[in-house]
């Protein structure tokens, strides 16, 4: 198998691995705790707010997209661009779906759309996260030129998406009542990277231009 194809197999399991680690982990406390009809709500909430597994998601992602942007072929990088933002899409609404339907085990398969809601967002990540997967879908996807190079994506796209989410995900973080950890952690971890991505673009451009 040609090193495309094993990017392709690779990336692929980098997109499922949230939901694969997610499930996982909940069948590893639901059997330790006991099996029982319904998914216990301290179950839910303990996948679902496990700053661990959200920040494994983000980065299997950003992974699986560089990996198959430096893999595939110049002439190809556009295309594979538009079936990654697709992959991201139909990502976030799979996880969106499965966070509220173990949102509704977890209070016991009632009709009350306001519990089921209520514990839904009281697990912030199983929200956070598919808001992530289409912000990043959408910053990747608009009128990307057929000449446009992996460096480009890499070094000028996602600073600046990074250093626009990092206020907006303070604000989120403060509004859902996370940890104090996690409300000041996981902005100032994506500002970083954004500055450094961006330090780093400018300085590229800067020896590009000594070496002409």
């Amino acid at each position: 198998m040609d090193k495309v194809g094993i990017s392709e197999d690779l990336s692929f399991l980098l997109y499922l691995s949230p939901i694969v680690l997610s499930g996982a982990y909940a069948l590893y406390l639901w059997i330790s705790k006991g099996i029982t009809s319904s998914l216990p709500p301290d179950i839910y909430l303990a996948v679902s707010e496990s700053i661990v597994i959200f920040l494994v998601g983000v980065l299997a992602v950003c992974v699986a997209v560089v990996i198959d942007l430096w893999v595939s072929p110049r002439d190809l990088r556009v295309k594979k661009i538009e079936e990654n933002t697709l992959r991201m899409r139909n990502l976030a609404f799979i996880y969106f779906i499965l966070s509220l339907i173990s949102a509704w085990s977890a209070v016991g398969y009632s009709l009350n759309l306001s519990n089921i809601f209520d514990i839904y967002l009281k697990g912030q990540y199983a929200l956070l996260y598919p808001v992530f997967l289409f912000g990043l879908s959408f910053a990747l996807s608009p009128s990307i030129k057929d000449n446009l190079k992996v460096s480009k994506i890499l070094f000028e796209v996602i600073p600046l998406v990074l250093i626009i989410c990092s206020p907006l995900m303070f604000y989120l973080l403060w509004r859902l009542h996370s940890s104090t950890l996690a409300i000041f952690s996981i902005p100032l971890s994506i500002f970083i990277a954004g500055v450094a991505l961006f330090l780093y673009s400018l300085r590229k451009k800067k020896r590009a231009k000594t070496s002409s």
